[in-house]
């Protein structure tokens, strides 16, 4: 069992990318989350969660959209 693991390993055209794309990927999340979290600490007076389910506040919505579009943009290009 452990032979066909390296084997896969070694394979050069298949495992570097992969490996690379789960780092990645898991980078980018993390710094979503982390984004959107400095964002949520920059304005303490938007409770996100009871605008959206309690008030159906579109213009809150649109907001965190923008929000977690730029924040995956700057993301995007730190990580390029």
């Amino acid at each position: 069992m452990m032979a066909m693991w390296t084997s896969f390993l070694d394979w050069p055209g298949f495992a570097r990318p992969l490996v690379a794309m789960v780092v990645y990927g898991v980078v980018g999340i993390g710094l979503m989350a982390l984004g959107f979290k400095v964002f949520d600490w920059m304005t303490p007076e938007i409770h996100v969660q009871r605008e959206l389910a309690e008030k159906h506040n579109i213009a809150v919505a649109i907001v965190m959209a923008a929000v977690i579009l730029g924040v995956a943009a700057v993301t995007v290009m730190a990580m390029v």
